[in-house]
């Protein structure tokens, strides 16, 4: 039976990590055995318990400082480079790289000859360089790259082993979810769930609510009110801040 080896850096409440919670809850619920390498704290918890999951976490938190955030992101890749050729006698053994940014056991499973599979959650050409530099990598090391748009693909110089597979919502959620289609649309209420990113559309979410005022519109951002209302100060205009 194959051996899927799982990386993940940042282990919270946003939407990779709740996407990859429905991957291994998919693979666990098939019997596959899933070793999950990252952090503690965040929606991938709840999956401790299962028997066909073994989980390794380590320290990993932000700081205020880029450079401290830096320097503990390279201590992570160091670390999980290394752990991750423990899993060298292991011939059916699939690395699933969640997200780019585990980076060192990506290079340890092409090292190492494994087969590495990407989940590529970022669109890393609408980012900076170091981004760019792990996209760049990620096309070299991945047997397979699952990308969550054709849009998101289109910016890929490698088309060979590129698959997309669009994000879904959890079945718990949806059931949650107005029964009727139609009464549910003459709330005329538009969510948008998302961290506070420029890129994310948070701008242009707000905007098209000062536009819109027959829509209710409701934002909600992982990220901490701190962040929130500075946001809110130093980006938005000053009608919008209420």
């Amino acid at each position: 039976m194959k051996r899927v080896v799982c990386f993940h850096l940042f282990n919270d409440y946003s939407g990779s990590p709740k996407v990859l919670k429905m991957v291994l809850n998919g693979l666990l619920d098939r019997r596959v055995k899933v070793d999950l390498v990252t952090s503690r704290g965040g929606v991938l918890d709840e999956l401790v318990g299962n028997p066909n999951l073994q989980f390794h976490t380590y320290r990993y938190v932000f700081s205020k400082n880029s450079l401290v955030t830096m320097m503990r992101y390279m201590l992570v890749q160091v670390y999980t480079f290394l752990l991750a050729f423990r899993y060298l006698p292991c011939r059916n053994c699939v690395f699933y790289i969640n997200t780019l940014l585990p980076v060192g056991p990506a290079l340890a499973g092409w090292l190492m000859g494994k087969k590495v599979v990407y989940h590529y959650h970022e669109n890393a050409f609408a980012k900076g360089r170091f981004y760019k530099i792990l996209a760049w990598v990620m096309q070299r090391v991945a047997n397979q790259i699952i990308c969550v748009s054709a849009y998101q693909a289109s910016f890929l110089k490698r088309k060979r082993g590129v698959t997309v597979v669009p994000n879904a919502v959890p079945s718990d959620f949806v059931e949650k979810l107005h029964p009727d289609a139609a009464a549910a649309f003459e709330r005329k209420t538009v969510l948008m769930l998302s961290s506070l990113k420029e890129y994310k559309g948070t701008r242009e979410f707000i905007e098209l609510a000062e536009r819109l005022p027959q829509y209710k519109f409701v934002l909600v951002i992982n990220d901490t009110q701190e962040n929130i209302d500075r946001y809110l100060k130093n980006t938005l205009p000053p009608p919008i801040v209420k």
